[in-house]
């Protein structure tokens, strides 16, 4: 059945984010297609957050006040529980939408037969807080991953229509999803995910037993679903590219390997032989990606305790297949040189990256 007018929710969680968050709620208002509505819930915060969203005169906006901090997600889940849109958007409370964001998705969805079994993503931009475009990500050529480019965003992702159409690409669901749990990675960036209330229904919202990643593990929630993947080879959406308290934690605690290990044990092999996966591959995965690679980037960084306390968990983990990859010995070498592989690791790390530079995306 045909949706000729779709209605979207902006769904904003917000914390502490006085100083971001009018310019956010400016790019939702600044769309060219206007049948949307703003739902933000403010986990609260202790700066002019309230102050700034209740400066805004537009009937469309609705703030709900949490009386206590109850967490990054569940204020996912409360934020989306208010929304009454055919379609759900997420967008962090510092994170920027392009003018034709929303007429881009709405094009989409006109277009598609089953629009209510739909999920929509697109190319991002990031900049800086002096507004100035840093990188890009689009779709990789190889996967469903976003590869992303540290150099000026080209002219062929530019957001205006073309003769009223904006492009974009259909997928199947569970072949987004074999591609995506295959990497432990995410198909899409956070911001520019939207999808149908009633996939959010299906699988029961952002419900989920993880530290820091409640995002990934409700897209693949909605992967599960088989539902039509549709890719806007456009920028639709900015984001801001700053020390966030999520991208802190990554510095210094393991709730991201603490996540991603749990992906290793709850899919049942049926599921996965289903997807043309293994819990072997997934295993390897977790340990190349996630925890050795990932200590190997942060002894680069000289972040070197870090490195240590990824290697462990990696052993902690899975010892016995820990002990077979000659990565693990890698990393133990050069943390077994102390000092000196603070030294050696940025330059190994640059040579890694450039012969695989998928796996640093």
């Amino acid at each position: 059945m045909k949706l000729n007018d779709p209605f979207f929710s902006i769904c904003i969680p917000n914390y502490n984010y006085g100083r971001f968050i009018g310019a956010t709620i400016e790019s939702v208002l600044s769309q060219t297609y206007q049948n949307f509505e703003i739902v933000v819930v403010d986990n609260a915060s202790t700066d002019n957050s309230v102050e700034v969203v209740q400066s805004f005169n537009d009937s469309r906006i609705r703030l709900y006040q949490n009386n206590y901090n109850i967490g990054f997600a569940p204020n996912l889940q409360r934020a989306t529980s208010h929304a009454r849109g055919d379609f759900i958007h997420l967008l962090s409370s510092d994170d920027l939408m392009k003018p034709h964001a929303l007429a881009a998705y709405a094009h989409v969805i006109r277009e598609v037969d089953e629009p209510h079994n739909l999920v929509l993503y697109s190319a991002v931009e990031y900049f800086d807080n002096q507004g100035r475009i840093t990188a890009y990500r689009e779709k990789a050529e190889d996967g469903y991953y976003m590869r992303g480019h540290k150099i000026k965003t080209p002219a062929d992702l530019a957001t205006r229509p073309q003769n009223g159409q904006f492009p974009y690409h259909l997928y199947p669901g569970h072949e987004v999803l074999a591609d995506s749990l295959g990497r432990l990675h995410t198909f899409g960036p956070f911001l520019s995910i939207i999808y149908s209330r009633r996939l959010w229904e299906a699988v029961e919202g952002y419900n989920a037993v993880r530290t820091i990643g409640p995002d990934k593990f409700f897209n693949f929630k909605l992967l599960a679903q088989n539902p039509v993947v549709a890719y806007v080879p456009l920028v639709l959406f900015q984001y801001r590219d700053f020390e966030s308290p999520n991208r802190a934690a990554l510095q210094t605690t393991i709730k991201q390997q603490i996540d991603d290990y749990l992906y290793t044990i709850e899919y049942r092999e049926p599921e996965l032989i289903e997807l043309g996966l293994s819990r072997k591959r997934l295993i390897h995965t977790f340990l190349d990606r996630i925890c050795l690679d990932y200590g190997f980037h942060f002894l680069s960084q000289r972040n070197y305790w870090h490195a240590v306390r990824l290697l462990a968990f990696a052993f902690a983990s899975y010892p016995q297949i820990a002990l077979l990859k000659p990565k693990t010995y890698a990393l133990l070498g050069l943390l077994a040189t102390g000092p000196l592989s603070l030294v050696l690791a940025p330059w190994l790390l640059n040579v890694r990256m450039q012969r695989y530079p998928e796996r640093y995306q």
